[in-house]
């Protein structure tokens, strides 16, 4: 009896552990130097709306995630990119065929908030629900120092816009030296998006950035 329960025990604890390492994707360490030099990527930055459903390898998210919102002084915890008052409101969220993903910049890992496959609510263009790699900013108004919702003002949202595209534009260059296509975009019910994503009432979604390989 006894070492059927040690056997059930040991079981339970490896699907727990199963479970909550499919909670989180730890990502590799980025790659800080190489790449395309900046010239040439800002040569071949552009908008494409067509997408293979061809899926990213682990290296190319993580620069990618690394690129767009990462910290490059970690001690300091200041990022990639700027924000106003450096109140780095915005969050980046990744939403991949099997989840949406909280991105922690200072562990460097992709966080599930929510299981299952949401990227039709992370645009209206058809492209958007079978490319293979959602990026959505987020502001985070708390962090902005809003201390209510109903307190969010256009100019808010207005600042959080600038310093989203801040973001976008890394993560633009961050593809052209990946060799992938990706567009950013503005067409999003929102509040669907935010709903399905179970955000709080002080998140409010600013931008979706799609990505993936070209057909």
């Amino acid at each position: 009896m006894k070492k059927f329960i040690s056997l059930t025990a040991v079981t339970l604890m490896i699907a727990l552990s199963a479970f909550g390492q499919s909670q989180t994707i730890e990502l590799p360490t980025p790659e800080k130097s190489g790449g395309m030099p900046l010239m040439e990527a800002l040569n071949e930055r552009h908008s494409s709306r067509e997408f293979s459903q061809r899926e990213l390898s682990d290296r190319q998210l993580s620069n990618l995630c690394w690129a767009a919102w990462g910290f490059n002084r970690s001690d300091a915890k200041k990022r990639t990119a700027p924000s106003s008052m450096n109140k780095q409101e915005i969050e980046l969220y990744v939403v991949l065929k099997e989840g949406a993903y909280f991105y922690n910049a200072e562990a460097h890992q992709l966080e599930l908030i929510k299981e299952g496959d949401l990227r039709s609510y992370c645009g209206k263009q058809d492209f958007v629900a079978t490319a293979p790699v959602n990026f959505i900013y987020v502001a985070n108004m708390k962090k902005a120092g809003v201390e209510k919702p109903e307190a969010i003002t256009p100019t808010h949202i207005a600042t959080s816009h600038a310093n989203a595209g801040f973001i976008a534009q890394n993560t633009y260059l961050a593809c052209a030296s990946e060799g992938l296509e990706c567009v950013v975009r503005a067409w999003i019910d929102k509040e669907a998006l935010e709903n399905a994503m179970e955000l709080s009432p002080f998140h409010k979604v600013i931008l979706g950035h799609t990505i993936g390989f070209g057909e």
